[in-house]
This record gives structure tokens, sequence and C-alpha cells, in this order.
């Protein structure tokens, strides 16, 4: 399996292990959501990493994070609650594609999607 495959067949996996795992991070702001509000927001972090794979580009996340850090910011989240949920996307997808990615397409597929997450 190649990391776009991965995001295609299991995005309900990725989506409910990161939730699972922001809901368990006791953020203030996060904790005022549902966990459905907050695998939504995941969801977008998400689709916007899988449209850079795709194209190879940062494009989409850069826009995507000015979009979020304006909202998060005036909705009066901390900058270190909206790094942690990215944190959170990045080991869930490490642990998914260490799991379901073949073995010679995991180190590339790590570094993909680190350096995607770490352009916002």
């Amino acid at each position: 399996m190649t990391l776009l495959e991965l995001c295609y067949n299991k995005p309900d996996l990725i989506l409910l292990d990161s939730t699972d795992n922001l809901v368990r991070a006791h953020l203030k702001h996060y904790n005022q959501l549902t966990p459905e509000q907050i695998r939504y927001r995941l969801l977008n972090l998400f689709q916007s990493m899988v449209r850079c794979v795709e194209g190879n580009s940062c494009d989409s996340m850069l826009k995507f994070m000015k979009t979020v850090s304006d909202e998060r910011y005036h909705s009066g989240f901390e900058i270190s609650e909206v790094q942690t949920a990215i944190n959170i996307l990045e080991e869930c997808m490490w642990r998914m594609i260490s799991k379901f990615v073949d073995g010679d397409k995991q180190i590339n597929s790590m570094k993909q999607v680190t350096n995607v997450l770490c352009k916002e």
C-alpha cells in the first residue's frame, strides 16, 4: 500500500485515532468541543494534507493554515493547542504508515507527511 492508498482507504481509522488522542490531550479550547466537532476539524486538516500529497505541493496546507490560524486566534485558542492537533495527526499518520504502507515506501511516506504538516 502507498501513502495515498492509506489516505484513501483508511481515513476513518486515521480520524478516529487522531480524534481519540486529541480528546485525551485535554486542551482548554478543544475540551469545549464534542468529539464530532474535533473529528470535523481534523478531517479538514487531513484533507488538506492529502491534497498536498496528491499534488506534491504544500500550497493547500499553507492556505488552509492561514485560515485556521486566523479563526483559532479569534476564538481564543493558544497557538500551542493548534500545534498539538497538528502533531497528533502527524503521529497518527506515522503509526498508520508503519502498519499499512509497504516497507520500502514507509520512510518516504513519513517524510512526505512531516514535510506537509511542518509547512504550516
